[in-house]
């Protein structure tokens, strides 16, 4: 991809611009599959899904996120 073809990008709308990251983290996905990280990696992320999945998850807002590791 070009400098001229990334101008392009940026000038796209925000909604756009979301659907092509989503677009290209699913393309990222089908190649590169969950077996590519180590057995430990993959666990860590099963018991989060599973967390999520059964409601026990906790999330933060972004604000909160950043704030703490900008110090």
């Amino acid at each position: 991809m070009d400098k001229s073809q990334i101008a392009e990008l940026h000038k796209l709308p925000v909604e756009e611009k979301l659907q092509l990251v989503q677009e290209l983290w699913d393309d990222i996905a089908r190649d590169n599959s969950l077996e590519s990280i180590s057995k430990e990696h993959k666990e860590i992320l099963d018991q989060r899904i599973a967390k999520i999945n059964s409601g026990e998850g906790t999330f933060r807002p972004w604000s909160e996120v950043k704030a703490k590791y900008k110090k």
